[in-house]
């Protein structure tokens, strides 16, 4: 679990993408090492780093050094011009005595890029080079910049090369956006993307099939392919938005199904968790070489990989992973069975037998309470069966807290009782109202004493179908016997609840049910 930590730690800085020679590919790591040319007679080797400084903002360093003995070429004279979204934000000529230029992208609100020279103290005694501040607006966002770098000099700033030395290198800057959505069972969430590429131009979430979808310009032609080491992007979902806290994701990228592997799920972050999508440049070249898109962007969907599957989540201490669910919808006055299973992530997510409480609030008041041992069993998971009462409808949250006497073992999952369905359309039903339909449909009830029924449950809100306009003409119209039929199906779960609702609708529209 180290390993995975650190390497999307390392994954956290600027992603170099390298439109050098044929063979000069950016690892997407922060720093990149062109292959040596020759200067004259100089083997020479240009460095290019990307970096974030203490107060946050992005550092770009360029150094020329001769292959050989790894020394700085002194005197160097640089020609830079920096593109974002085809638009030239600078060209510029630099003259570095010991080879280096640094750039800082300073976010301000000049509309145009002013260069500011920096000396520090440092560099005032030759003990580092001087900086150049970038302001703009522009750095406000991340992104694609392109670099055009040109050595025009080296050892002498006026002995000028008759062919300058030139590198074209991507540098994207990572960039944060979150969106709002208005969930119908969690609220209002926001979520959010951590792009490494490019920025972001279209988002959007589906409720009903929790898909999350978002894209960015990309040129999908082979030159882009060469020079893309990898394309990194992040969603970020707050832990209070229980849909997405599920244990496995799938994607695509423009319709194509992506590998498992290339989704990582991280848990180990305070309020949000990180669903990390890496796509290698052999991933990207096999795609590209399968199909033709015409449109020239990259859009990926990520959605869970199931219907119905645990949520998981991580302790705050980071030992213990919990995978929770219910094998059937929870709903108001009715039973529910909770399973779970206690891993131990610092043995690979093995099962463990620990201590735990396990608590479940309502409304931010505890109305449940268990205490236990956890199996520690592969084949046996952990269970609490409880009677949700008939009061009690939305979020509910089940905390499970001091696992193996730990203070700091704690972690939460938001759930639905009563989940309505995205899209207008709602049908709640609860289970107890078979009851009712049975003995109708057996006639041991009559029609106005089950129709009465059914339109209280509607006004009081236990019963949820749309609401059609009345037709009726008369007061006493007959209840046909399909609808009879319906309910007795439905009673012995022979159709679904839509398929029953639609009887009920019906009675609303000739007036038997008035609403």
């Amino acid at each position: 679990m180290k390993s995975q930590m650190l390497l999307f730690s390392v994954m956290l800085f600027s992603v170099i993408l390298v439109f050098n020679t044929p063979a000069s590919f950016g690892h997407g790591l922060g720093t990149e090492t062109m292959p040596p040319v020759m200067i004259g007679d100089t083997e020479a080797t240009l460095e290019v780093a990307s970096t974030t400084t203490p107060d946050g903002v992005q550092q770009i360093t360029f150094t020329l050094f001769e292959t050989s003995s790894g020394n700085n070429i002194n005197n160097v004279a640089f020609a830079v011009s920096l593109i974002k979204h085809d638009e030239e934000l600078f060209d510029n000529n630099f003259e570095r005595d010991d080879g280096v230029l640094i750039m800082n992208f300073v976010p301000s609100e000049d509309a145009q890029v002013q260069i500011i020279n920096q000396e520090s103290f440092a560099s005032f005694f030759g003990l580092a080079s001087d900086q150049f501040n970038l302001k703009g607006k522009v750095f406000e966002s991340g992104g694609l910049y392109e670099f055009y770098v040109k050595i025009l000099a080296i050892n002498d700033f006026s002995n000028n090369l008759s062919i300058p030395v030139e590198y074209d290198l991507g540098i994207s800057i990572p960039e944060t956006t979150y969106y709002e959505i208005d969930d119908v069972n969690f609220g209002k969430q926001k979520l959010g993307i951590i792009t490494y590429f490019d920025q972001i131009s279209e988002f959007s979430y589906d409720q009903t099939s929790k898909e999350v979808e978002f894209s960015f310009p990309f040129d999908w032609d082979q030159k882009t392919i060469d020079q893309t080491y990898v394309i990194h992007e992040e969603l970020l979902v707050p832990k209070s938005f229980g849909d997405l806290l599920v244990s496995s994701f799938s994607a695509n990228l423009n319709g194509i199904e992506l590998d498992e592997e290339m989704i990582n799920i991280d848990d180990f972050t305070g309020s949000e968790r990180i669903v990390h999508l890496v796509i290698s440049q052999k991933d990207l070249q096999e795609i590209f070489s399968a199909n033709q898109f015409t449109d020239n962007k990259v859009t990926l969907k990520i959605k869970p990989s199931e219907e119905n599957l645990p949520l998981s989540g991580v302790t705050e201490n980071g030992q213990f992973k919990i995978r929770l669910w219910s094998e059937s919808e929870i709903k108001s006055n009715s039973n529910v069975l909770l399973k779970y299973d206690v891993l131990d992530t610092f043995l690979k997510d093995r099962p463990i037998s620990v201590p735990y409480e396990l608590k479940i609030f309502y409304d931010g008041t505890e109305v449940l309470k268990k205490s236990g041992v956890s199996t520690g069993s592969k084949t046996q998971s952990d269970s609490f069966e409880f009677l949700v009462s008939s009061d009690v409808s939305g979020v509910v949250v089940v905390k499970f807290e001091n696992l193996a006497g730990n203070k700091l073992a704690n972690v939460e999952f938001p759930l639905v009782v009563d989940r309505k369905i995205a899209g207008g359309q709602e049908y709640l039903i609860p289970d107890w109202v078979k009851n009712n339909a049975r003995w109708w449909s057996e006639n041991q009830i009559d029609d106005k004493t089950f129709s009465n029924g059914i339109e209280f449950m509607i006004k009081a809100g236990i019963i949820v179908v749309p609401i059609v306009e009345s037709e009726a003409e008369n007061n006493e119209p007959v209840i046909p016997d399909w609808v009879r039929t319906n309910a007795s199906w439905w009673a012995n779960n022979q159709i679904d609840d839509k398929t029953f609702a639609n009887g009920i609708e019906y009675l609303i529209k000739i007036g038997i049910i008035v609403v």
